[in-house]
């Protein structure tokens, strides 16, 4: 029997106001590559500041304005499942393909990986920081 699918896929893509463009590339190629229904949300911090979700101070170490705010994602869909994604992400093939591999044991899902930056800076001059499960 074939699993049922959800309406619309809700995929959240991490905004910030210097990388709109990166953004908008993302959500379009998650768009063009798709058979299936897709909602496709940027994560912007002011839109949750706004509607009082996100309260938490400016921090020094946030690369992005969406560091943290994608940890809001399960308060804001409230029920079944969400993708979240940084706006330097490609889709080279149909989302639904991830959104298969969804296991309904797992309250979070994840790709993991082994790695460790080989640069001291990152995006914009900014300080690398490494620590356990980068980029997870």
């Amino acid at each position: 029997m074939a699993a049922v699918r959800a309406l619309a896929y809700k995929v959240f893509i991490g905004w910030d106001s210097r990388e709109d463009v990166a953004y908008q590339v993302s959500r379009s190629s998650i768009l063009r590559r798709t058979n299936v229904p897709v909602q496709v949300f940027p994560l912007k911090q002011q839109d949750l500041k706004d509607a009082g979700y996100y309260t938490r101070p400016k921090d020094p170490l946030a690369s992005t304005e969406f560091t943290f705010t994608r940890y809001l994602i399960p308060d804001i869909v409230s029920s079944g499942w969400a993708l979240f994604m940084d706006c330097d992400t490609i889709c080279i093939d149909d989302i639904e393909k991830l959104f298969d591999q969804r296991d309904d044991r797992y309250a979070v899902m994840c790709a993991k990986h082994d790695y460790t930056p080989t640069s001291t800076y990152k995006m914009d001059g900014q300080r690398q920081t490494i620590y356990p499960r980068k980029n997870w």
